[in-house]
């Protein structure tokens, strides 16, 4: 019984280190494949200037209907007041951009920027 027990724990240890010695031959095994997605943090230091603050994003009216708020995912009312990100481009209303500030430190659900510029509905 002894050399049984003894007979596996040897093919065990032969099979690991096998397994081992080709993973080592791959380039470091599965856990390191570039077909993972691994998420990364984001940078804390933006280069990019913030926009002014009389800066202003010309959509048609047509092109707001198809577009939805950002946070609550809800229609955009063009006859409202409307924000978009200077960043990614998402669109906020009044409400949503009162909502971030008061509980995501004012930073867009998307991208993470706390700029903001106007929108202006043309038809």
């Amino acid at each position: 019984m002894a050399r049984l027990l003894y007979a596996v724990l040897v093919a065990v240890v032969a099979f690991l280190a096998a397994r081992l010695a080709i993973e080592a031959l791959q380039g470091g095994g599965a856990s390191r494949s570039e077909d993972h997605f691994r998420p990364r943090a984001r940078r804390k230091e933006r280069r990019r200037e913030p926009p002014p603050y009389s800066a202003r994003s010309v959509v048609r009216r047509t092109a707001l209907a198809q577009m939805r708020d950002a946070l609550t995912g809800g229609a955009l009312d063009p006859d409202a007041e409307l924000f978009r990100c200077a960043d990614c481009q998402s669109f906020y209303t009044v409400q949503s951009v009162r909502a971030l500030a008061n509980d995501n430190g004012a930073r867009c659900v998307n991208c993470g920027s706390i700029h903001r510029i106007g929108v202006e509905v043309v038809d």
